[in-house]
Formats: C-alpha cells, structure tokens, sequence
C-alpha cells in the first residue's frame, strides 16, 4: 500500500530499503505535491521516481528516473509535463515511442542547447558528437541504443585513444542519457553500470632547463608574437591555454604582480602570481587599443582562438618533439619543484583544487626530500 509523503531529500534519504522478507518487491510512497508521483525503494535499498496514472481507461506507470540521477524538483517538473500531455488525451508513453528520436536529433535538438546554456566545456562536447560519437550512434533511434554497444564502443576507443579520452567520452554518453531520462525520452539509461578505464596520469612529458630555454628562445623570434607571448606567459606562470587566451586586461594588477583568474576549471576564482619576467611579457603586448583581451584575435573584440600552429612551428624550430601545450603547466611545476618549491606551494600556484592532483608532481620531488632527510641526519649525528 502506498504511503502519502511530501518528498524531499531529507525526507527520501532516510527512508530505509523494503524489508528482505516483505512480499512485495518494492514500497512505495506518494508525493503530497504532484498526483500520481511515486518513490519506489526496492530490497536492495535503489530508489526510483515513477508516474502512475489512467488514460483510456486503463492503470498505467512509467518509470521517471533513478533517485540521485534525478532530484525530488526534477522530478516533479517530469510528471507534470506528462500530466499536461494526458489532459490533452495524449498517453507520455506513447509519444515517446513513437517519436522515432534519433540520437543524433536529440544532441542537436536537446543535449547541445543545454549544454550552450549551462556548460563552459560545451564546444568541447559538440566536437566529441561530430567527430566521434554521430559516426557510431548518430542515425539510431535513441532508445535502441543498448549498453552492450557503448562498452564496445568504449573498450575500442582506447586501441586508437588515451585511456583518459575514452573516458570522457563515456562520461558525456552518461550524462546525454541521463538528460533524456529527465525530458521523457527514455526510461533507461543504457551506459549505467559501465566502468571507467583506469587512467596513468603519472607520465607527463616535462622541459628540461635547457629545452625551455631553446623554445623561449625561438619563441623571441617567432612571425606571430601575440601567440607566442601567451606561451610565454603559460610557460612563466602555469596556468592553462583557455585562462592565458581568455585573460583580460581589466584582471591584470600590475601594482601586486597579481594576475585574477575569475572563473577557473573548478569554478573557483584565484590568483596568479606575476613574476617580473611575466609581466613584462604583458608588457610587450599591444594593450587596450587592441581590445579588452590580452592576447587579440583576428576578430575586432575577440580573443586569440588558438596558439597550437605557433606552438608546432616553435617546436619543430627548437627541435623538440612529444609536447602539448598543456605540457608547458606540467614544466612550470616540474621546474618549480627541482629548484625547492613544495608540494604544497606547486599545489597554489598551479590552482589546484585537491592536493591529490598535485601528488602527480611527487616523484619530483624526491631530491629536495633527500636534501632535507639528510640535514635531519647531520643534526642528529653531529657532534659538538
């Protein structure tokens, strides 16, 4: 027998599992909010979100979602547009059914909008849909699509791709299903359940002093310096491609050789520390004339899109091979550490959220541990 609730987190949490021995698979609780909204709680303690309603004279349920893959709000909103659909004589089961939703319609229709609208990474999962996932899942209808092709289609990925990106392509298949979920064009998510592939972060491709210096070096002589200035500064302060490229000149303190990030990857706003060096490559550049950018773009008012041809033309002048711009972070740190930086510090100048992601740097850091375990030994031996 249902039992009449007002669902909330608070309320949903502390709700316990059907009892092992109980006849039924499941409990269930109504919500006092919207009619037909129901929790279910199966043995094992999983919660689920279900619509249960009449139409054409006939009991029927549809399942909304998983509890903790959608919240009590969303929930809510799901079952009141399928009720809107049912006082137009319209069964939400139906509809979905027969909508014939590819899953390429739905990214471009749906996921894409969303992602625009909420996500700062949202090119960046337009790109993995056009250049890798359309060719596989694009013309199916969405609710064909089972999990035993997404794991083939991860497993595969990592034979031609970095363990990291077949993970991330995952993760964006994740979320995409979960979002149909949510709207009402799915009942299930076929990439539940299917796991990560363990990623090596530890091998980084660092500079060496003397190969830093080579690329600063051709970097001087480079045909695009506006380019080859925000390299510079990346390699002189470490921060990331998007934060050299989209820095403004409004963020630069010149007083404090403080430099304001105000959106970071993590969402957090910090700041970066301006050596002279750094500075005075913000210097050379054209200032406010150019736009509020510091690194100008081709186009009136926008930023520099990319530096990756400059990069490739330095590097192949400077005779190094194996290097991401993104590298250029990993030798910031790595140059930090080998000259007596901590841990610690690398981990604030790099912006790090957790110290974990800092402890890719540890085994770096293992000359200046020896350096200090023997100042302890020479106190502890020496004789007076």
């Amino acid at each position: 027998m249902s039992k009449l609730i007002r669902l909330s987190k608070r309320v949903i949490d502390a709700l316990p599992p059907q009892p092992t021995d109980a006849k039924a698979r499941e409990s269930e609780y109504s919500d006092t909010e919207v009619s037909g909204l129901k929790l279910l709680i199966n043995k094992q303690g999983r919660k689920f979100f279900y619509l249960r309603y009449r139409h054409a004279g006939r009991q029927r349920s549809m399942k909304l979602g998983n509890y903790g893959e959608l919240d009590v709000a969303d929930a809510r909103l799901l079952a009141l547009k399928h009720r809107a659909q049912l006082s137009n004589g319209i069964d939400p089961q139906e509809t979905i059914l027969e909508s014939g939703m590819t899953f390429r319609r739905f990214i471009d229709d749906h996921y894409l909008p969303h992602a625009y609208a909420s996500k700062r990474s949202a090119n960046s999962d337009d790109s993995k849909f056009k250049t890798h996932l359309f060719e596989m899942f694009g013309a199916r209808p969405l609710a064909s699509i089972s999990r035993q092709e997404i794991q083939r289609y991860h497993d595969e990925l990592i034979s031609r791709r970095a363990p990291a990106t077949a993970n991330r392509h995952l993760a964006l298949l994740k979320r995409s299903f979960n979002l149909a979920i949510l709207w009402g064009y799915l009942d299930t998510n076929p990439a539940t359940g299917i796991r990560m592939h363990t990623e090596n972060n530890q091998s980084q491709r660092f500079l060496s002093i003397d190969e830093a210096k080579r690329l600063w070096t051709v970097l001087s002589t480079e045909q695009n310096q506006i380019a080859a200035k925000a390299i510079k500064l990346m390699l002189l302060t470490g921060v990331r491609r998007e934060e050299a490229l989209k820095a403004r000149w409004e963020d630069i303190d010149q007083e404090r050789l403080l430099w304001n990030l105000p959106i970071t990857k993590s969402g957090r706003q910090r700041f970066v520390m301006l050596s002279e060096p750094a500075l005075a490559v913000i210097n050379e550049l054209p200032g406010t004339n150019c736009g509020p950018y510091l690194f100008p773009g081709a186009k009136p008012g926008k930023p520099l899109n990319n530096a990756r041809k400059c990069f490739q033309r330095a590097l192949k002048v400077a005779g190094l091979v194996h290097l991401r711009i993104h590298d250029l972070r990993h030798t910031f740190a790595s140059l930090a550490i080998n000259n007596g930086a901590s841990l610690y510090e690398v981990q604030h100048l790099l912006g790090h959220a957790s110290n974990k992601t800092t402890q890719r740097y540890a085994h770096l850091a293992s000359e200046n541990l020896r350096v200090a375990s023997n100042r302890v030994s020479d106190l502890v031996t020496a004789t007076t």
